[in-house]
């Protein structure tokens, strides 16, 4: 079962937080098709918008979204999750594969120079968003610096995930941990000291059937871990007629009678699902 958890090392002074999403992340990239850049581009990103999900307040109505744009032939990765656990994600070009050589599997070829943007709401009247330039062109890297730099919490993140030699995913997961005001330096000093002395890929050693909570207690050097909580995780999208007929009122009167005029409606697709939604002329015509 796909997961994510909660954890606190008390003797260390640290937080963490684990997914494990193979059967979550095959489902994403299966529905959109997606060819080995892509796949391993939206498998990490969907980890890294689920541990960040994580962060939320637990069952909450929360929920917080993670856009990587860039200049590369991939364009954009768009993932969503919420604190309950649920999760949606796309590509923009899910085959860049297919339009130009690629080479060895590279998120920072695909997504080229851009920016990552993560959109929050907290519940409030607004969203809080953030954008900050893709520094290094690989997800963990650039997450870890999003969080130093425009939520002031020094994190590390450690993100897996192995492709099979049929394309699909053998294993896949991710690691987030954060510091508290008062944790000791020299706990972080030997926690990025384990990450640094790490011999063998995260994605790798999930495929190979190690835990994921023996790989972080090992970071943590054994100390005793407590898992808070654990909530599975589940593609789900929330898309639904009444948010896309909201969506249609805000469209020019014109456009609206273009559509009644040309196709007696409209059809629309949700990016996420691909869930098709067809209005009739009538209906568009009521909201005239």
């Amino acid at each position: 079962m796909d997961k994510i958890s909660r954890i606190y090392c008390k003797d260390l002074g640290l937080r963490a937080y684990t997914v494990t999403s193979r059967s979550t992340a095959q489902q994403i990239v299966n529905m959109h098709k997606t060819t080995p850049n892509a796949t391993m581009a939206l498998g990490r990103a969907v980890n890294a918008a689920a541990l960040l999900g994580a962060t939320l307040k637990p069952m909450s109505n929360q929920s917080i979204l993670l856009k990587f744009s860039g200049s590369g032939p991939l364009k954009e990765i768009h993932v969503q999750s919420d604190a309950r656990g649920n999760i949606r994600g796309y590509a923009a070009n899910p085959a860049p594969d297919l339009k130009e050589d690629m080479g060895t599997l590279s998120f920072s070829k695909s997504i080229g120079a851009g920016f990552l943007t993560v959109i929050k709401d907290m519940g409030m009247k607004e969203p809080y968003t953030s954008t900050t330039p893709l520094m290094y062109g690989e997800i963990a890297a650039d997450l870890a610096h999003y969080l130093a730099a425009s939520e002031q919490i020094p994190s590390a993140v450690i993100l897996g995930l192995n492709l099979n030699n049929e394309g699909g995913i053998a294993s896949s997961g991710g690691i987030l941990i954060q510091t508290f005001p008062d944790t000791p330096t020299e706990s972080i000093e030997r926690v990025e000291e384990n990450i640094k002395a790490m011999t063998t890929p995260m994605g790798t050693l999930l495929e190979n059937g190690v835990d994921i909570y023996s790989i972080l207690s090992e970071i943590f050097d054994n100390n005793a871990i407590e898992i808070l909580s654990t909530t599975p995780l589940i593609h789900s999208c929330s898309c639904n007629r009444e948010t896309l007929h909201s969506i249609l009122k805000g469209i020019a009167k014109d456009e609206l009678r273009d559509m009644i005029e040309k196709d007696d409606g409209a059809e629309i697709t949700c990016t996420f699902c691909l869930k098709k939604y067809r209005f009739s002329g009538r209906e568009l015509g009521s909201l005239l």
